[in-house]
């Protein structure tokens, strides 16, 4: 349910009738109705509850010749007329209020029992933690008297065990000793032997050294022979390859100059036909007569050598050549049985 607001008339008569109660309006009482009508007038908007309250007050301050007790009591009757008008809205709030209340009320009892609950558990949890530090402390008690009697066995195993591996040290410095003796005695001959040895050995290296050089020294005689052999066949087979090549050469030569010899000749045969032709043309131009001539053909000079014939120095090279070819071959024959 909604609350009604006042508006300005119910304002105005709740005021006008408490001033008016005791049939005449003092002066104070009349500038304060002035004034507060006023300040209504101002007022955009409904008139709340708080907007009526904060006029009041506002109008107090302007009049301030109205007493106390008058202030209080115009307040009064307007929220009075407020009241009446509001009267089922308002039950309805105080039924509200009251219910709103009591669940407070109620919720502070669930909190409260709540709580309770809560510091109930907290002590419960907090006995059960002094309980199990207590047993934890028991325990850590029996745990450090194992400990010491753990810590007490074991220093006497220690010196148990330390006085053993002094006695064990002991014997195995004199083994050590014992051994030792032993080895070096053993070392002793063994450098001995191996002086012998070493003796033998750098005899035997010696004597092996000695013969190889023997062998060496065969070797490279052997090999000296062999490259003065092979220099002296080379040296003949260069000499005899020389000869032959300056045979062909010569040869050669001989050969060019026989053929520019039977060119020369061969194109001066030539020469001396074309101009006999043309001798003959000129003639036959000039009388007119075609009788033919008897073609005379000059014959080839005498001292002209046909190219068909032998020359006599072919044998002489002939032989060079097959000679050369067999020195060749032995030489050849001779390398590869080295």
């Amino acid at each position: 349910m909604e609350f009604e607001q006042l508006n300005l008339t119910e304002i105005l008569t709740a005021l006008q009738d408490f001033m008016t109660q005791d049939g005449s309006i003092s002066t104070e009482q009349r500038d304060f109705y002035k004034s507060f009508r006023t300040e209504l007038n101002n007022h955009e908007g409904e008139f709340l509850i708080d907007d009526v309250e904060r006029l009041l007050v506002a109008t107090r301050e302007q009049v301030e010749s109205i007493s106390d007790e008058d202030f209080s009591k115009m307040g009064r009757a307007i929220l009075t007329r407020y009241s009446n008008k509001n009267e089922d809205a308002i039950n309805e709030r105080i039924r509200r209020l009251a219910e709103e209340e009591a669940a407070k009320r109620a919720a502070a009892e669930a909190i409260r029992k709540e709580e309770e609950a809560r510091k109930a558990e907290e002590e419960r949890l907090a006995e059960e933690e002094r309980l199990a530090e207590e047993e934890r402390l028991a325990e850590d008690e029996r745990l450090a008297e194992e400990a010491r009697l753990a810590e007490e066995e074991r220093i006497a195993e220690e010196a148990r065990l330390a006085e053993e591996a002094r006695l064990a040290e002991e014997a195995r410095l004199a083994e050590e000793a014992r051994l030792a003796a032993e080895a070096q005695s053993a070392e002793e001959a063994r450098l001995a032997e191996e002086a012998r040895l070493a003796a033998e050995a750098q005899s035997a290296e010696e004597a092996r050294l000695a013969e190889e050089a023997r062998l060496a020294e065969e070797a490279r005689l052997a090999e000296e022979a062999r490259l003065a052999e092979e220099a002296r066949l080379a040296a003949e087979a260069q000499s005899a390859e020389e000869a032959r090549l300056a045979e062909e050469a010569r040869l050669a030569e001989e050969a060019r100059l026989a053929e520019e010899a039977r060119l020369a000749e061969q194109a001066r045969i030539e020469a001396e036909l074309a101009a006999g032709e043309a001798e003959k043309q000129a003639y036959w131009d000039a009388h007119d007569d075609p009788v033919e001539e008897e073609k005379v053909v000059p014959d080839l000079p005498a001292q002209a050598t046909p190219l068909e014939a032998e020359n006599p120095k072919s044998t002489l090279t002939k032989i060079i050549l097959i000679t050369g070819l067999v020195a060749g071959l032995g030489a050849a024959a001779y390398f590869l049985t080295l």
